[in-house]
């Protein structure tokens, strides 16, 4: 595989409180087969030992620390404007990259004549605890490439850590809104995908790790709404009206397991959608049972 090091890409990281698996989300970006990147790591007032273990490591580190917390998408507009390279990647603290996520994703845009918005990838989910099992982000299916559009209104499937995108299509579309608390990547990759067509690597190029932090429900049901607020911008498209019923239905499984059944059950009577419940839960149930094959 040829390596097509002349474009600089910018990976941003917004840390906050993030020690446990700092060091090893960095050296996952420092053992990538393609070198020409810098990290522009951003501390959003960490009072943990984050801020240790970033200065660690050397020059292509760039530190950046503020004075007062602030809220994630605020962060994330902020570490944006440092960045210098043509391109720009996103790594959470506690996710991780495969050796050679760069090196394919610089790949498919040195072949693209600057045409695509980003490349995403496969991920595999993985947990902390026993009592769940890791499992590869949409396994079986094909991730969705060219126009995505159409499907990404329905389901924010393009898993952050895994994304490259072109840094001037990127602040052409708006970059990073600073007011959601969720959903700040959902808006930008939406906005992307409605004008730039977008390529995928179908092998697993990240880690995203789950654990009790990113998985309260109150987190789930916020991020919903949001997903809601963010299709809707899309109007009169026809393909954002049909993606928001999908939305819905999200909305509603999360208030289910909030156990707010009689709100979930108003928001599918009002907005339909319990064809698509039942295929969530079929889905859930096959996915399970290989699970438990695999174990």
């Amino acid at each position: 595989m040829s390596l097509p090091e002349k474009s600089l890409v910018s990976i941003i990281m917004n840390c906050y409180d993030g020690e446990k698996y700092l060091r090893e989300a960095l050296d996952s970006v420092y053992s990538q087969t393609y070198q020409n990147w810098e990290i522009i790591f951003w501390d959003n007032n960490s009072t943990d030992n984050s801020a240790l273990i970033a200065q660690s490591y050397d020059e292509r580190l760039k530190y950046f620390l503020v004075k007062k917390t602030t809220s994630l998408g605020e962060a994330r507009v902020n570490a944006t404007k440092k960045a210098t390279g043509d391109y720009l990647a996103f790594l959470d603290s506690d996710d991780l990259w495969e050796k050679e996520k760069l090196l394919k994703q610089m790949n498919l845009f040195d072949n693209s004549d600057r045409k695509l918005g980003f490349v995403y990838g496969r991920a595999e989910v993985i947990f902390n605890s026993e009592k769940n099992t890791n499992f590869i982000f949409k396994e079986g299916h094909l991730l969705h490439e060219g126009d995505i559009f159409g499907e990404l209104v329905k389901e924010n499937f393009v898993v952050f850590s895994s994304v490259v995108v072109d840094r001037e299509k990127f602040w052409f579309c708006g970059g990073f809104p600073k007011h959601f608390k969720n959903s700040t990547d959902y808006w930008i990759f939406l906005h992307m995908a409605k004008k730039y067509p977008v390529r995928a690597i179908q092998d697993v190029c990240c880690k995203y790790r789950l654990h009790d932090s990113n998985l309260s429900l109150s987190q789930r049901v916020l991020g919903a709404k949001e997903a809601i607020e963010v299709v809707s911008l899309f109007f009169p498209d026809q393909r954002a009206v049909d993606g928001l019923k999908y939305q819905y239905v999200q909305l509603a499984i999360e208030c289910i397991k909030e156990k707010k059944i009689i709100t979930a059950l108003v928001l599918l009577f009002n907005n339909g959608g319990w064809w698509k419940v039942l295929q969530r839960l079929i889905e859930k149930m096959v996915r399970s049972f290989s699970i438990m094959l695999r174990r």
